[in-house]
């Protein structure tokens, strides 16, 4: 039996390469290539990703574009109403993608419509390899504009953080928790991918402004006032970029505190903070699985993903 294989292109912005990587594992269960291309057995929803831009469905894998032809030939393929793409892995490859894309969809049976095509055959070129497929989806960014939210505060995770942060813990149907929600970024991003979202946090205004935020965007979370040190119920998953700043900095108790009852809350987590919580983490019984790096100019976030040690 066939495996059928799925290709994905990624956006891999600079120094965001374990990022990128690590939420490619986390949602396609494989890591991508030096180009930024995923090939898995696991069809993925793309417009979950916060660095996944499409998805194609596999038809060939050729070492040339002699034997691409070969092999569209003999499935005879056909269809109404479709458009060739090619992507270049890289962008400088010596390629004539047009005279590429004529020939290919002179060899597929039906009528092209170039303009709005029905299905999208995408072609990328490599090197020493040539993908061609069925492109099934392409990510939509509607994540973006929870950058644009009414209300925010310096200290916000960016909406892509927010979305790759999710992604690396939590999936539909589970229950995700942000105890330190802020304005509401994580609360945000999660409740759009269609997990069940409860935000807490310890400021009114805080509490108020993640509320307003999801109104904005019709979208649904339990929010509330509570202290992370003293929450009880149980969750899925936690998600949060940690309270800091020049005291929580100086004086830690409040993180510690924070993350030894967030410990029996659910049985993994991904905390966001710019201090080095591994030892921390691990002295309170939490297994730390991975610590992926998120650098921004001079500062320097770390993703922590853990697990509660217990399992």
């Amino acid at each position: 039996m066939i495996t059928q294989k799925y290709l994905y292109l990624m956006a891999i912005p600079s120094q965001l390469t374990e990022l990128a990587s690590a939420e490619s594992v986390a949602l396609t269960g494989a890591a991508p290539d030096a180009s930024g291309i995923t090939v898995s057995d696991m069809c993925a929803d793309v417009c979950r990703g916060a660095y996944l831009k499409s998805c194609t469905e596999v038809l060939f894998e050729t070492g040339s574009v002699s034997e691409l032809y070969a092999n569209i030939r003999s499935a005879d393929l056909h269809a109404d109403g479709f458009r060739v793409s090619v992507v270049k892995k890289p962008r400088t490859l010596n390629v004539d993608s047009m005279a590429l894309a004529h020939q290919i969809g002179g060899i597929i049976g039906g009528k092209p419509n170039l303009s709005s095509p029905r299905v999208v055959f995408l072609l990328v070129v490599t090197p020493d390899k040539l993908w061609f497929g069925k492109l099934l989806s392409e990510a939509d960014g509607l994540w973006v504009a929870h950058d644009q939210r009414p209300h925010v505060t310096s200290s916000s995770l960016p909406a892509r953080l927010a979305r790759a942060l999710v992604n690396l813990v939590a999936s539909p149907g589970e229950h995700l928790l942000d105890p330190c929600c802020g304005t509401g970024t994580v609360v945000l991003s999660a409740a759009h991918c269609g997990i069940q979202a409860s935000g807490y946090d310890i400021n009114p205004r805080m509490v108020g402004a993640t509320t307003k935020n999801l109104k904005h965007y019709g979208l649904t979370a339990d929010v509330q006032l509570r202290d992370a040190r003293t929450i009880q119920r149980q969750f899925d998953v936690v998600a949060t970029d940690l309270p800091y700043g020049i005291s929580l900095v100086k004086d830690t108790t409040m993180t510690t505190e924070i993350l030894g009852n967030l410990r029996t809350r659910a049985p993994k987590a991904g905390f966001i903070d710019i201090r080095d919580l591994s030892q921390p983490l691990v002295d309170l019984g939490y297994q730390v699985d991975s610590i992926i790096p998120v650098p921004k100019l001079r500062l320097v976030r770390r993703i922590f993903i853990t697990s509660s040690g217990d399992q």
